[in-house]
């Protein structure tokens, strides 16, 4: 289950990439540098890879649903982690019958995904046409009219990937800030897929790359859901305090760039409906404001997760998980919400 915390998180650079995205300089990855189980990793995906292309798609969705429910069935500890992050959104205690349904489709959803992730560099325009329809993609051109650039906030759910080649028919490009530390061949041969489709990525210490797409007013990609963590910004996140990155609200400020939620979601018969939410700015880097900016995201990514929580593939705790933490996640939102600097209290 391990492979389930690191793939989905895994936006891999490619050599075609401006260097901004680049992820490395020298030669690509060697399994002497792995550990032995991202080359297994690495070779369960390839295998499987050649093996989804080899059939039409409409056959290998209800393979990847089946293999789902296996995963799920097999998944242990992994079963009550997704269902105490889906009880959130569902407001429902995580042992409901109908929090284990969803967290079961979960786990097809994201069996689905990596299907189409294994897909993705050979889709044409006209399979992104059918796929994928962008419910108002002019909010891009509304979002750059400052020449600032976008920061498109999202969390691990529906088809994320998919909206690459739907904006590549629209000339536009995809810069997603990912994780860029583990899994190396794996991120270097999903690198090639994913930039044929002008989704490139930016490794997440590169301040320099992420201001230079803004620069460039480019479209710069940010996952919110990467957990509660102490003296990032506290929110309420689907009724329940926790914290978001403290990153989106900062570069908007520094920038000038609108911060902008993104939903991409699963239909019932495997395409994709996408659609921004509504600009949100940030005017400046006081706490107050930080703040202010950052929950107006969580609420618009409240409501994209609360739409259909089993499209939610999200396989690390997002809320609190001790007594302590709790306490400091409702301390500090307390104080955000008085107008106080919340930062004194979260670290």
């Amino acid at each position: 289950m391990k492979a389930l915390d690191s793939l989905d998180s895994s936006v891999p650079a490619a050599s075609a990439a401006p260097e901004s995205a680049q992820r490395r300089t020298g030669p690509p990855t060697t399994s002497a540098g792995e550990r032995k189980r991202e080359q297994v990793t690495f070779w369960l995906y390839r295998n499987g890879e050649r093996l989804v292309r080899a059939v039409p798609r409409r056959l290998s969705m209800p393979a990847a649903a089946a293999v789902g429910n296996v995963a799920y069935d097999l998944a242990g500890s992994k079963q009550r982690l997704i269902a105490e992050n889906l009880s959130r959104p569902m407001r429902l205690p995580p042992d409901d019958p109908r929090v284990r349904h969803a967290a079961r489709r979960a786990f097809r959803n994201y069996a689905k995904y990596l299907v189409d992730m294994m897909r993705i560099s050979g889709l044409t325009d006209e399979d992104a046409r059918r796929l994928v329809s962008i419910e108002n993609v002019e909010i891009l051109e509304e979002a750059r009219t400052e020449g600032r650039g976008v920061l498109l906030c999202t969390v691990h759910i529906g088809g994320m990937d998919m909206i690459g080649p739907a904006l590549k028919r629209f000339g536009e490009e995809l810069y997603v800030v990912a994780d860029d530390t583990t899994y190396g061949r794996l991120y270097d041969h999903l690198a090639a897929a994913r930039a044929s489709q002008n989704i490139f990525v930016i490794g997440w210490r590169n301040l320099r790359g992420m201001f230079r797409v803004l620069r460039d007013n480019k479209n710069l990609v940010l996952f919110c859901d990467g957990g509660y963590r102490r003296g990032d910004v506290p929110v309420e996140l689907c009724g329940e305090p926790t914290t978001l990155p403290i990153g989106p609200a900062t570069l908007a400020a520094k920038t000038g760039a609108p911060l902008v939620a993104v939903a991409c979601r699963r239909t019932d018969d495997d395409r994709f409906v996408t659609r921004g939410l509504p600009l949100i700015h940030c005017a400046g880097t006081d706490p107050v404001e930080i703040q202010r900016a950052t929950q107006a995201v969580a609420d618009e990514l409240s409501s994209v997760i609360a739409e259909d929580p089993g499209q939610w593939y999200m396989f690390r705790p997002v809320w609190p998980q001790t007594d302590a933490d709790r306490s400091h996640a409702a301390e500090a939102l307390a104080a955000a919400r008085r107008g106080e600097d919340w930062t004194k209290i979260a670290t």
